[in-house]
């Protein structure tokens, strides 16, 4: 049985240790707006093209900018202050979410969309060496339990509020709402404490996070599986304004959130997701959801059903939650940050094509094909994984 006590104990000191409560605060205002603002920018998209290559245009556009930035900017990133890179990124962000909302359009939606995945790419590489290097390794898992129930709970909520916001009055007051939380995160990050000076190596190579991956083989298959979940992870997102009209679009665009923050709450309490097996179980899981969802669809199922579908698409994707534990494990504290830079860079790749794919076969072959071809492609190379796999990640 878990010790769940002691987990429950570890709750207690993250609320109280003076990086992690903050980051906590931050994350939990920045992704609600954040969430608010992705809604709108999807239902813009939408309405704009009245296709599901719309919104999926909005999700892909993140992708070549976070490369960049991974590649370019990766081994630099964690050079200066962190208390002040991330308050100049959370600045950043709410200049650039200023831009669709002066001017709402496919084409501002778009062009923000591909700028906020540069900043999200940065912002997340020194939130991450911020983690390894001022947060105890006991920690760590708590955290990012709570720091991705937090992100889900506030994609349920944002995503709601957004949605409904951006189909009744437009998707202006959305983007504005986003403004101001980047603005709020952007204060709460100026009140992280100062940390000791600490020797990061300069001008390392452009792809070292990458061969750091690569070469260890646990970081590498948990690698390879991530970018497989990232695929499909948001196809509910991307296909709900084309199946739910006005009534159910809110429901089906924040059911996956839902699932995820159930899920990441309620296993960041255990020890469930330390060994790499269960993290791999569990994505083999979502794949057998988004199989399951497609299923539903082809037969033209109710409308909640999808919901509960999608839900359980969430949930499956919270595994992702035990890799970011393992990867902070695994991973030397000075190249955290370039590590970090590489896989959420590299997710925000996998999550732009995947979406790409799959809504041109939502558009060709019906939603329906869209999830299970997601699910069958997910389920198999979970299952290649586990037989691979004969190593769990590192006990405490």
């Amino acid at each position: 049985m878990p010790d769940v006590g002691n987990v429950q104990s570890r709750y207690r000191t993250l609320v109280q240790h003076p990086v992690a409560a903050r980051l906590l605060v931050a994350k939990a205002v920045s992704e609600a707006g954040d969430f608010v603002g992705l809604a709108a920018l999807l239902v813009l998209a939408y309405g704009a093209t009245g296709s599901v290559l719309g919104p999926a245009a909005v999700l892909a556009a993140r992708s070549l900018p976070a490369l960049a930035v991974a590649i370019l900017l990766g081994a630099w990133l964690d050079q200066p202050s962190r208390r002040a890179s991330l308050v100049t990124l959370s600045l950043l962000g709410g200049l650039v979410i200023a831009i669709p909302a002066a001017r709402p359009s496919a084409v501002t939606a778009i062009v923000a969309a591909g700028l906020l995945g540069a900043v999200r790419a940065a912002h997340q590489s020194v939130h991450a060496a911020t983690v390894a290097a001022s947060v105890p390794a006991d920690l760590r898992l708590p955290l990012f339990g709570l720091s991705a129930a937090i992100n889900q709970g506030s994609q349920v909520i944002g995503i709601l509020c957004g949605a409904s916001l951006a189909v009744t009055v437009g998707p202006r007051t959305a983007l504005i709402i986003d403004l101001v939380s980047f603005l709020c995160a952007a204060a709460v990050f100026a009140t992280l404490p100062g940390t000791a000076t600490v020797d990061r190596p300069r001008r390392l190579p452009a792809l070292l996070g990458l061969q750091i991956i690569w070469g260890q083989p646990v970081l590498r298959t948990l690698a390879v599986v991530t970018w497989v979940t990232f695929l499909s992870s948001e196809l509910p997102e991307a296909t709900a304004a084309s199946l739910g009209g006005r009534a159910w679009t809110p429901a089906l665009m924040s059911a996956s959130a839902v699932g995820g923050t159930a899920f990441t709450f309620l296993v960041a309490r255990t020890r469930f997701l330390r060994p790499v097996t269960h993290q791999i179980h569990a994505a083999i899981g979502m794949g057998v959801a988004l199989a399951m969802t497609g299923v539903v669809l082809l037969a033209s199922g109710p409308q909640w059903l999808l919901v509960i579908g999608n839900s359980a698409i969430g949930a499956g994707a919270g595994w992702v939650v035990g890799a970011q534990a393992t990867f902070a494990e695994l991973t030397p504290v000075e190249h955290m940050g370039q590590v970090e830079a590489t896989m959420v860079a590299t997710n925000i790749v996998a999550g732009g094509l995947g979406i790409l794919l799959l809504s041109s076969v939502a558009t060709m072959a019906g939603p329906g094909s869209s999830y299970l071809v997601a699910g069958a492609v997910l389920t198999t190379i979970g299952s290649v994984a586990i037989r691979r796999m004969h190593v769990s990640s590192p006990a405490p």
